[in-house]
């Protein structure tokens, strides 16, 4: 058991953070993302156990903050940096709490055998596995939607996962068994006060506004949530 949490406010972020260290603390994942001029720029960082924020070096104009914190799992007990969320494959970063029945089936359907063994990393290598078979599409969200959908309706089992493109710098968010809530423009594996759960089967993508929904696919909940 994950969870996973997004903010565009640092003081939230960190309240999400502490509150869902109950759902595993062996390793703590962040992506940041800073504005310089017209530029919007990204920083991961992965680290055994928790971090307190000031202990960090991030950027002091970070606009966007999302995060994971890991249990350890059976196929890794020790932390590595290259088997703790989140993952980066090509444009997508991507973290992921639930576990994928299909996790092996999926690995030998690429084109290439992924090495890694956490079964999680399996969801932005298909994301960027399609971009690079696919081309480039002629409206941008509208390919990442489509990318997502294609993806999410191969995976088997649970999952909650926030999915971040690098390149456009779009976040969406979705889920299948797996807990996750959302208020404004903040989302959580935890429940907090005011938040509303996430609709299975629907994509919602962030704005400063907050999580618009934009797309809905077809989903296999089994009965265990996590």
């Amino acid at each position: 058991m994950c969870g996973i949490y997004c903010s565009d406010d640092n003081n939230t972020f960190e309240v999400l953070e502490e509150a869902n260290q109950s759902r595993g603390n062996f390793a703590t994942g962040l992506l940041y993302t800073s504005i310089e001029g017209d530029q919007t720029h990204y920083g991961i960082i992965r680290k055994e156990g928790s971090f307190n924020m000031e202990d960090t070096s991030i950027p002091e104009n970070c606009n966007l903050f999302l995060g994971h914190n890991q249990a350890p799992t059976s196929s890794q007990r020790s932390f590595q940096d290259e088997t703790s969320h989140p993952f980066e494959v090509g444009d997508w970063v991507v973290a992921h709490n639930g576990v994928l029945t299909n996790f092996k089936e999926l690995q030998q359907e690429c084109k290439v055998v992924p090495e890694n063994p956490v079964d999680s990393y399996i969801i932005p290598y298909l994301l960027a596995e399609n971009d690079y078979r696919d081309g480039p599409s002629d409206g941008v969200v509208e390919g990442e939607i489509n990318n997502i959908t294609k993806v999410l309706q191969r995976l088997e089992g649970t999952y909650a996962v926030w999915m971040y493109n690098t390149w456009s710098n779009n976040l969406y968010v979705a889920r299948q068994g797996s807990t996750l809530f959302y208020k404004g423009t903040h989302v959580s594996s935890i429940k907090g006060n005011g938040y509303t759960e996430v609709t299975e089967g629907t994509i919602y993508k962030y704005s400063p506004a907050g999580y618009e929904k934009v797309s809905t696919f077809e989903y296999k909940s089994p009965f265990l949530t996590l």
